[in-house]
Order: structure tokens, then C-alpha cells, then sequence
């Protein structure tokens, strides 16, 4: 028979005869015989040890919760029974198979085995620790003065406890030091490199400048089609009149009105002559002056009015056209100080003077383009 099988069978007589007692079928002295018998049956089966009998109780009805399970059985024996300690245990090694399973019995003191009642179903309910649910006391390990680490949430910085407070205020510290150091390398670093500065403060301009030197009139004038004449540049009154390129009373106008330079440029291609001027007066009275006294001159010498084209609309338009012999274009106005004169002339002219207009309003347009009315 199994040690299971053994266990429970001595068990249920010790039941029997505790009924039958109890119940007056039999007297006490028959009790303690049979009862006798059924230890001495149970020691001979190897259940308990020699001089201590213990009676084993079934685990409890519900399931298992661990290979760690407890089971509490009371001791049964002769003797007198003293009365039992609920709150001593004795705590016996496990048999196997399952050797994770331990077995806490109340001791019953150093004398004789206690033969007395079976114990509850589920053996005596042990009283647990201190600190269990309900309990205001702390568990041990949690009152040693390094507890720090069981600790979470709002009580890490309670003030009551040791030191708590200064390392809040270091941490602090640290953290503000951090956000200094980080703040001055952007503003004097990253700030400065990315190109941006602070809106309240003006940025820095340079002192130096870079004048441009407006370009004189003879530099604005374009060069005419053909060879240069050699009396291009800065010219004199007399000096055009001898060349040609002026009559008396242009001169005479010029000097009406104070011109101290005058810019020259003139060419010859094929029986074509090309020849610009800018007067420079002292103001824009004495040009307009100049432009009107330059027009009357040109009328003496026999020129007429004549089509603007794509000449500027205040401009004066000359013309003087001799068959078989020469044809002249001339246009003439005031710009500001300056007046400004273009001339084409053709020697010999053929019957038609289209190509002398078209080589007049192509060289006079580029000219007008560099002094534009102001």
C-alpha cells in the first residue's frame, strides 16, 4: 500500500473512534486501545518518526498555488494534551516528489505527544507578520537607514528625510548651470555665425564708400561710323570754326552764352560725314538760350525744318538739301546745362536723299539715347 493509502486510512480510524466516543458506543478505555492499535499500525508503516506521531490533514480543497504550498497538520499522541501554541511553528522538510512544498505544524511543546482532537480541515491559521495589509508597521528591511531605494514619487523630496534636500537644490544648480553655458555659446557662437542679429541694434555699416565719377560728355558720346576725325576730344570755338565744323555765328552764339568746353566727335565713311557736339552752359536758362540762338544760326545759313523721326520730341530737326551737289541733316535741343547738336552731311548726295536720312536719324537716335531730355 502507498504511504498516501496508510496515511489516510490510520487517519480516518482515529476519526471512527473519535466519533464512537463521543457518541458513548464505546467507553474510554476501549478507546485507548483501539487507539493505540492504530498508531502502532501507522508507526510500523514508516509514517512518522519514533516518540513523536504527528496527524497528517488533507490540503485544502481548493488548487495548489505554487510549488511553495504550505500544509499545517497537528500532532496526535498519548499523554496528557497541553494546550496548543497557535502562534509556534514547526517547519518540517519536505518529502518528495515535490520538494518545493513545506509543511508548518504547531508545535505542541517538548513532552509528550499531544493525542487530542484532529485539528481543522486546514490546519491552524498561522497569524501572518506585522507588516502585512492592514498593518501600520513598516517591514524590517524597510526601517535600516539606507531605504532610499525602496522609495518613490513625491516622498524622494520630502524635507524629513536626510540630506533630501540638498541634493534637490545641487541637481537645480547643475541643471541652471547647464542652460547658462548652453545660452552664451549660441548668443556669442551659433547666433553670431547664422547671420542673425538683434533687431534693436542697427547693423554695422561701412564707413568707406565707393564714389562713381559720373563720365563726362565726351565719354557718353558714341564713336561715329567710319575713321575718327582727328579733332575728336575737348574742343574749342575757334578751333571748329577752322575746321569747318562750326559757322560765325555759332560762334557767336557760343560765346552769348558762356560755353567754356565743348566734346567733339566726328568721323567720314565713304560720302558720308558724322559729326556730335555738347555745349556745357552754367545753367538750364543759358542752354535753352543756346539751342534757340543755334537754330536761327542754321536757318541763315539756308536749312529749313524739317521730320523729327525717332529724334526726341522737343528736339528742332534741320535739313538743306542740294541736288547733285550735298545734302545736310542737322537736329538740335537743350538737355539740362548742356545742348546737345548732330550733324550728317552726304557729298555728293544722289537723287534721292534716303540714305542720308536713314544715316542721320540712326546716328542722331544713338546720341539721344546717351543725353535724353531731362
Amino acid at each position: 500500500m502507498e504511504k498516501g493509502a496508510v496515511s489516510v486510512n490510520w487517519q480516518d480510524e482515529l476519526r471512527k473512534l473519535d466519533d464512537e466516543l463521543a457518541s458513548g458506543r464505546i467507553s474510554a478505555d476501549d478507546y485507548r486501545v483501539r487507539r493505540d492499535q492504530v498508531l502502532s499500525s501507522s508507526n510500523a508503516g514508516g509514517q512518522q518518526a519514533p516518540g513523536q506521531r504527528w496527524q497528517a490533514q488533507p490540503p485544502p480543497a481548493g488548487p495548489s498555488t505554487g510549488s511553495q504550498a504550505t500544509q499545517y497538520i497537528a500532532p496526535v499522541g498519548g499523554g496528557e494534551q497541553p494546550k496548543p501554541n497557535p502562534d509556534a511553528t514547526q517547519v518540517v522538510t519536505p518529502r518528495p516528489p515535490d520538494a518545493d512544498r513545506t509543511q508548518a505544524v504547531p508545535s505542541a511543546g517538548m513532552g509528550q505527544p499531544n493525542y487530542g482532537p484532529p485539528s481543522p480541515a486546514h490546519g491552524f491559521q498561522q497569524p501572518g507578520p506585522p507588516w502585512q495589509a492592514g498593518s501600520d508597521q513598516a517591514p524590517p528591511w524597510l526601517t535600516q537607514s539606507n531605504d532610499s531605494w525602496a522609495r518613490s514619487g513625491p516622498e524622494v523630496f520630502d524635507e524629513s528625510s536626510p540630506g533630501k534636500g540638498k541634493k534637490v537644490f545641487a541637481i537645480i544648480g547643475v541643471v541652471l548651470v547647464i542652460a547658462l553655458i548652453g545660452g552664451a555659446v549660441w548668443w556669442f557662437g551659433l547666433r553670431s555665425g547664422s547671420g542673425g542679429g538683434d533687431p534693436t541694434t542697427p547693423a554695422a555699416t561701412s564707413t568707406t564708400s565707393t564714389t562713381t565719377k559720373p563720365k563726362t560728355a565726351l565719354e557718353l558720346l558714341p564713336d561715329a561710323p567710319g575713321t575718327a576725325d582727328p579733332n575728336n576730344g575737348e574742343a574749342t570755338a575757334d578751333k571748329l570754326v577752322t575746321a569747318g565744323f562750326l559757322t560765325a555765328d555759332d560762334a557767336v552764339a557760343l560765346t552769348t552764352a558762356g560755353v567754356q568746353k565743348i566734346a567733339f566727335k566726328g568721323s567720314k565713311q565713304d560720302a558720308f560725314t558724322y559729326h556730335a557736339e555738347v555745349f556745357e552752359t552754367d545753367s538750364a536758362e543759358k542752354a535753352t538760350k543756346l539751342a534757340t540762338d543755334l537754330v536761327d544760326a542754321a536757318e541763315k545759313s539756308g536749312l529749313v525744318e524739317g521730320a523729327r523721326g525717332r529724334l526726341p520730341a522737343k528736339s528742332t530737326v534741320l535739313q538743306l538739301i542740294k541736288k547733285t551737289q550735298n545734302g545736310t541733316y542737322q537736329v538740335v535741343y537743350a538737355t539740362g546745362k548742356q545742348v546737345v547738336r548732330v550733324t550728317t552731311v552726304q557729298e555728293p548726295i544722289a537723287d534721292s536723299d534716303a540714305d542720308l536720312i536713314k544715316k542721320f536719324q540712326d546716328y542722331g537716335f544713338a546720341v539721344s539715347k546717351k543725353f535724353p531730355i531731362a
